[in-house]
């Protein structure tokens, strides 16, 4: 069996338009059959009843009443007698010399075929009639099947004839269709092709209801590839960010060794700690399906918000760190987001703040809030949706990759949290994030 969808329809439409078109062939060839059988019965029928009533009203030979010039033709095919209980015997002329084998019958007609004297198949109608006060007479007419067989034929070769004008006519049909049926899937192949090529982000066009399903799964399918692809992406420029914190302050620590001046042991280990602990947890999201919900778990930020600023604070000695929180503020993040979140933004508030960074820590029964805002320059109103874009960075002369809060942004969407920013009371920009409480 051909793997070509086309060949495979088509030859299976071809051997079932054939079964089709040979049952039917013979199905009506036979009801024909039966019709033309009858019908030749008919004209036997109609001339034994002929034969009938001149046995039956009169003495004379009933010779001069069968009136077919057939029956005067000898051996023409077409014949009648009639015998008398008595043994008077009449008989066509056609007949000459012969007798045709009439069986012993009742006045129901009986039918048979028999052998005619000229060896012709012959169709004979013979019945039995008592005609009151006289005597019963057997009669019988009969006549060539060859005319029905000629008929038979005929018919036959017009049959078939029609039904290869008819199953050429259903073939074509069916090509046709099929081919209109496949259109949707060349189209399906040209679409996708169009987006391999790049002249589209999707499958498009219009397809047929049937097709239509699978065009969005396959468009599902694709999205989701893209995503997965720029996550991929956005991972490992994460990672490259977060790495950066840590390894500037390792990089201050060893410029002191350099120098000779004192070393902060603890501060050079924990910044070890943080690109070790980076490392590992990136490694884990990427291993992890990337578009899952982060688990449930509680981490109390006022400790890590008190590292990141020291640890920032060394970075920005000129600055002044505020952190405005009670004893113990849980939100539902994990301790290294909890990090990075802090890290990325108080970093990004300390690279622009004049003299004064601020940080306030709140949690409530519906949401946890992490606020921190600098008396910088701020961010004008229309600008602020483009520093939420990978990469963006409004001031192109300072150091940094613009992927701060990018990355601030995904890893609030794996809380289903939010971010806002707004103006800051120390005139400056205020990022707020928001995290939904555990229900």
């Amino acid at each position: 069996m051909p793997r070509s969808l086309t060949a495979r329809t088509f030859i299976a439409g071809l051997v079932w338009i054939a079964v089709a078109l040979g049952v039917g062939g013979v199905v009506i060839m036979k009801v024909f059959e039966a019709s033309a059988v009858r019908q030749f019965d008919a004209g036997l029928e109609a001339e034994l009843d002929l034969l009938t009533a001149y046995v039956t009203r009169s003495d004379q030979s009933p010779s001069g009443g069968m009136s077919n010039p057939d029956f005067r033709r000898v051996y023409s095919g077409t014949y009648w007698q009639a015998e008398a209980q008595s043994g008077l015997f009449y008989r066509s002329r056609s007949l000459w010399d012969t007798v045709l084998p009439v069986f012993e019958t009742n006045p129901v007609m009986a039918r048979a075929d028999i052998k005619g004297p000229d060896g012709q198949r012959l169709r004979m109608l013979s019945r039995t009639v008592v005609v009151p006060g006289k005597e019963s007479w057997t009669l019988a007419v009969a006549q060539d099947r060859s005319t029905l067989k000629y008929e038979m034929i005929q018919f036959r070769r017009t049959l078939w004839i029609a039904a290869a004008i008819v199953g050429a006519i259903l073939l074509a049909a069916a090509f046709l269709l099929l081919r209109a049926a496949l259109r949707p899937l060349k189209q399906l192949r040209r679409a996708v092709l169009e987006r391999q090529s790049g002249n589209t982000d999707l499958v498009s066009g219009k397809f047929p209801t049937e097709l239509a399903p699978l065009v969005d799964d396959l468009n599902a399918l694709l999205q989701r590839n893209e995503r997965l692809r720029e996550k991929g992406r956005v991972q490992a420029a994460n990672l490259a960010h977060a790495l950066k914190t840590p390894a500037a302050i390792l990089s201050n620590e060893l410029l002191k060794a350099r120098r000779c001046e004192p070393v902060n042991f603890a501060v050079a280990e924990q910044a070890v700690e943080n690109i070790s602990a980076a490392a590992d947890r990136h490694l884990s999201l990427i291993a992890a399906a990337p578009e899952d919900m982060a688990a449930p778990v509680k981490t109390d930020i006022v400790p890590l918000a008190h590292d990141v600023t020291r640890a920032i604070g060394r970075m920005y000695p000129e600055l002044k760190f505020e952190i405005e929180a009670s004893d113990s503020v849980i939100l539902n993040v994990s301790r290294p987001d909890v990090m990075e979140l802090l890290g990325n933004v108080v970093e990004n508030a300390a690279k622009w703040a004049a003299s004064n960074v601020q940080i306030r820590l709140i949690a409530n029964d519906v949401c946890g809030v992490i606020e921190v805002g600098d008396d910088g320059p701020g961010v004008v109103h229309q600008e602020r949706s483009n520093i939420l874009k990978q990469g963006i960075r409004l001031d192109e002369t300072t150091s940094g990759s613009g992927l701060g809060l990018t990355i601030v942004t995904d890893i609030l969407e794996k809380y289903r949290g939010a971010l806002r920013l707004e103006t800051s009371p120390l005139g400056g920009l205020r990022v707020e994030m928001s995290i939904p409480s555990l229900t």
